[in-house]
């Protein structure tokens, strides 16, 4: 059984290496026949970087803190933990998937917060829980963009799919919240546990609301990059970004999505008349500005904490 794990395990990462190796290739070849030096240095060069900073800033001040606040509602039925800690344990997530691959972060936040005492299982449960609100809510910003640009068939049938199985999976964690509380014991009952903010309308309804907003923030920060690179801000340009982009990070083959990230930005930008240039300085930035401080203080968050890299990607609970 150990073996064939360890097989499984080996074959997984190769293809998934295989598959980042073949996508940077062919966004590479992309960007080398399409891309133009000199209007690329131009546009970083003439980005205007208050707006960069004031993202930035933002990202670190306003989109983390909630996103704290947020989980920390969604742990309280197990344990209270504040959100300042969280926010520090969020921050050491990002910095681990920006220098591993896999969204090794996922597995830190759990470990970490496991030490306070919380079950493994309820510790994950809330973390899934945590992208269905986020792919449901990013399916909902989504909704409109077929009406107002011409994507494709396809595309609008992706778009449908993703936002179909978001709701689908809320529903299964609903439904995992009602019959596990019939189980005394056992899996089942571990995972509604973690799921247990469901059973409360009212805090499931202020959870939905703060995922609302750190969306919304998001899609800020993308129209005031716009601007900054030269781009018209707008609602369907700032969408789009804001969706190729975590399409592309839902496939996690490089560390910090590197090279997708950015690939995912400039064909947002292609689609509503941007030049490639000017979407490649955009997806750059747009990374840029979350990847240098999320990585530098998570990074002191990680040593304080003593956590190896075995932990970090197994998701390792400490004793």
């Amino acid at each position: 059984m150990g073996v064939a794990a360890g097989i499984r395990g080996r074959t997984g990462r190769a293809l998934r290496w295989f598959v980042a190796v073949g996508l940077l290739l062919g966004f590479g070849w992309f960007f080398a026949t399409r891309l133009d030096p000199a209007a690329l240095v131009r546009a970083l060069g003439g980005a205007d970087y208050r707006l960069v900073l004031l993202c930035a800033v933002g990202h670190m001040v306003i989109l983390h803190p909630l996103k704290a606040w947020r989980w920390s509602l969604m742990l309280s039925p197990m344990q209270r933990i504040s959100p300042w800690t969280l926010y520090q344990y969020n921050l050491a997530g990002c910095a681990a998937t920006n220098v591993l691959p896999a969204r090794s972060g996922q597995a830190v936040r759990v470990v970490l917060v496991c030490r306070h005492g919380l079950p493994v299982t309820g510790a994950i449960a809330v973390v899934v829980l945590e992208e269905i609100l986020n792919a449901s809510m990013l399916a909902l910003i989504a909704l409109p963009l077929p009406f107002m640009l011409d994507l494709g068939r396809r595309t609008a049938v992706v778009l449908a799919l993703v936002g179909v199985g978001a709701f689908l999976g809320l529903g299964v964690a609903v439904w995992l919240v009602r019959s596990g509380r019939a189980h005394p014991s056992g899996l089942r009952r571990r995972l509604a546990d973690g799921l247990a903010l469901l059973a409360d309308p009212g805090a499931a309804l202020r959870v939905f609301v703060q995922t609302a907003i750190l969306w919304l923030v998001d899609l800020a920060q993308i129209a005031l990059l716009m601007a900054a690179v030269g781009i018209a801000p707008g609602f369907t340009g700032a969408a789009l970004v804001l969706l190729f982009v975590n399409l592309t990070n839902a496939v996690p083959v490089t560390p910090g999505q590197f090279g997708l990230f950015e690939a995912g930005a400039t064909a947002a930008c292609l689609a509503v008349g941007a030049s490639p240039e000017q979407g490649l300085a955009l997806g750059v930035l747009y990374h840029m500005m979350q990847f240098i401080p999320e990585t530098i203080w998570g990074a002191v968050v990680l040593a304080r904490a003593s956590l190896g890299v075995r932990a970090m990607r197994a998701g390792e609970a400490p004793p």
